[in-house]
């Protein structure tokens, strides 16, 4: 019978040392916000924003600020910024009026598949640097990644 890993400080290192050492990677070869924040005219924590709600559908503006990290002080400009530009708007919760949550609007919506149809563009250049089976290998990964952090509870 195999044994079971546990996880020990030398596990714990090495997740930290590869994580720290990917995020440039991942920043300047996988996707290049900056050329999707240059092209849409619009700031990071905007697209995450819009991606958040295209996945959701709706959020409180206290899910929103916990999801990105953001002070919910400074969640609120963010989100009057999206408004002004016709990409979401405020509604209270039908089952409980208290509850003010960010609606993706189609204006939003039709923005957030532009971006999309850019990243899409940024990936395809990849297609003659990667191996087929590596890049195969890859979408696996990254969904494996995706799925772990989302579990995570900060």
């Amino acid at each position: 019978m195999p044994r079971k890993k546990s996880i020990n400080k030398d596990t714990i290192e090495a997740v930290a040392t590869t994580t720290f050492e990917i995020l440039p990677l991942l920043r300047k070869k996988l996707l290049r916000m900056d050329v999707v924040q240059a092209e849409h005219d619009m700031p990071m924590s905007h697209v995450q924003v819009l991606a958040m709600l295209g996945n959701t559908g709706a959020m409180s503006v206290s899910d929103i600020s916990k999801k990105l990290g953001i002070a919910k002080p400074n969640i609120t400009p963010l989100i009057d910024k999206l408004i002004e530009s016709g990409y979401v708007e405020r509604k209270r919760d039908a089952d409980d009026r208290r509850v003010v949550n960010v609606v993706l609007l189609p204006e939003g919506e039709k923005k957030l598949e532009d971006i999309r149809e850019t990243i899409v563009r940024q990936v395809m250049r990849w297609m003659g640097t990667i191996p087929e089976k590596d890049f195969f290998e890859l979408e696996k990964a990254l969904e494996t990644v995706s799925q772990i952090l989302s579990a995570v509870q900060i």
